[in-house]
């Protein structure tokens, strides 16, 4: 018999949760898991907009982590290859503002540091269980992001690191907001405590 034409697509199997279901269900990650989990979707944001590639809806939803540990940036349905757009493809509460401000008129080009700014807001949801604004409705939350000062840090828990990582990483002008590549060799990410420790602890929660 011949051989059936058609495409065949091969793709991974893995095991494992999305961010946002370790949100819902811890409310508050480890200062730690944050910085792994931040460090690892650098590495994979690094990579990507290295080959010109812009995410668009990086969140707590599209980011995956499994048994074993790995962290996964998942969901590239409204990515785009180029090294600058006008998309407003995503979701508004983790768009960056110079995103934001296109929405109306789509003809203001950003680049991959709007994929940045999502990263700063999925890790201010992961570390205080949801994400900037949220009580707002949705055009108040835009005008606040677009005018108002950056979010931060809340809780008084945090370290130095930590907050002056957040404050790099919501730079609301995306000329000032570090790469994927800067950002890895930030205090708060580039050496962290104990990894194997952060590594088991998130193995054994997951099994």
């Amino acid at each position: 018999m011949p051989e059936r034409e058609g495409l065949w697509i091969s793709m991974e199997r893995w095991s494992g949760v999305s961010v946002q279901e370790l949100i819902n269900t811890r409310r508050s990650l480890s200062e730690d898991w944050i910085a792994y989990i931040c460090r690892e979707v650098l590495q994979g944001l690094c990579h990507l907009h290295k080959q010109e590639v812009i995410h668009h809806d990086l969140r707590p939803q599209n980011i995956i982590v499994t048994s074993s540990a790995d962290v996964k940036i998942t969901d590239f349905s409204s990515a785009t290859m180029e090294t600058s757009s006008v998309s407003t493809s995503g979701t508004i509460p983790y768009m960056a503002p110079e995103v934001l401000s296109n929405i109306s008129t789509k003809t203001i080009r950003y680049n991959s540091k709007a994929d940045i700014w999502s990263l700063g807001i999925s890790a201010l949801e992961m570390a205080e269980g949801y994400y900037p604004f949220s009580r707002l409705p949705e055009n108040k939350l835009m005008k606040r992001v677009m005018h108002g000062p950056a979010p931060t840090l809340l809780w008084d828990k945090w370290s130095d690191n930590f907050r002056a990582f957040i404050s790099k990483i919501l730079q609301k002008n995306a000329a000032w907001r570090p790469s994927a590549e800067q950002l890895l060799s930030h205090p708060f990410i580039s050496n962290i405590p104990n990894e194997r420790g952060v590594t088991d602890s998130i193995k054994w929660y997951l099994h």
